[in-house]
């Protein structure tokens, strides 16, 4: 009985130290994948829930984190800039929490590249909006319908249970294979030029927020490079009068500024030497 139960024993233990090897395995295997929300968006989130002793607030995609970097802030104004991957939807819900920590705010800036308007929800929404936005309490702020789309799309199990997030979020292997089952194709973030179905939404309700805080909204779009594609406007124009919003997007298109294709790595992002010599110019191109 007794060398029964030390061969059960020893046998289990090899089991067990087996599994483990390949769960270590697997991670390794998948340390280049590019999973999990980024500690910026963690970081930001948090940030959101201090009182920055600003009158003022900056969020927008990660251009705008390029010229306004969420771990500063300048003398008046708090830093929270995202990606477009937090969409909208994220960015209302950023917002919100910021503004019940920060009641001496008089003005929100949301800068955003044009084609970043075009935001819906896509696979990296789960990363960079779901996981680190949408919760229990939160997704009571959404509309009905943002609900119902963010539960199709990415499973009731996979938005409400917070452990199942977690261990997605720290497990690059797996959450590739989830990212993959969910994968959808992708609008090119250079050339879309419309307002999302959820832009629409959460567009307004940003403004309604900020109403209600007697704030006052500036939605800013950031510089684009000079390119054909990029002085066509007329569709995001009309969609702009189609869904009433020229309160809030009125001169959003005749501010646009354009800069050399050559000022750019990928055809959105700058390249870092052109902000190191530029960045004052471009702010207030921006800001003007």
């Amino acid at each position: 009985m007794k060398k029964f139960l030390t061969k059960i024993t020893l046998i289990t233990i090899t089991s067990l130290l087996s599994i483990m090897m390949i769960y270590t395995l697997i991670i390794m295997s998948s340390q280049d994948v590019i999973t999990g929300s980024g500690g910026a968006i963690f970081y930001v989130a948090d940030k959101a829930e201090y009182n920055s002793g600003c009158s003022a607030v900056i969020l927008g995609d990660s251009v705008c984190d390029q010229l306004w970097p969420h771990r500063e802030n300048s003398p008046e104004m708090a830093h929270l800039s995202c990606n477009h991957g937090i969409t909208a939807a994220g960015t209302y819900l950023l917002l919100k929490k910021y503004l019940d920590h920060n009641p001496q705010t008089q003005d929100v800036f949301y800068a955003i590249r044009p084609q970043s308007l075009g935001t819906d929800l896509g696979q990296y929404s789960y990363q960079f909006f779901v996981i680190p936005f949408v919760n229990s309490e939160t997704i009571k702020m959404l509309d009905d319908e943002t609900r119902q789309r963010i539960y199709e799309k990415f499973g009731r199990p996979f938005v409400d249970n917070k452990y199942l997030k977690g261990f997605l979020l720290n497990n690059n292997f797996f959450m590739t294979k989830y990212l993959e089952r969910i994968m959808t194709s992708q609008d090119d973030a250079k050339y879309v030029h419309r307002l999302s179905h959820i832009a629409i939404i959460y567009l307004s309700k940003i403004h309604t927020l900020c109403s209600e805080h007697n704030i006052k909204l500036h939605v800013l779009p950031l510089p684009v490079p000079d390119t054909r594609e990029n002085h066509d406007w007329a569709d995001l124009e009309q969609e702009i009068k189609d869904n009433g919003l020229e309160d809030i997007l009125g001169g959003f298109v005749s501010r646009i500024h354009y800069c050399p294709k050559d000022w750019y790595r990928d055809g959105v992002h700058f390249r870092i030497e052109i902000l190191k010599q530029h960045l004052d110019e471009i702010r207030g191109w921006v800001m003007n």
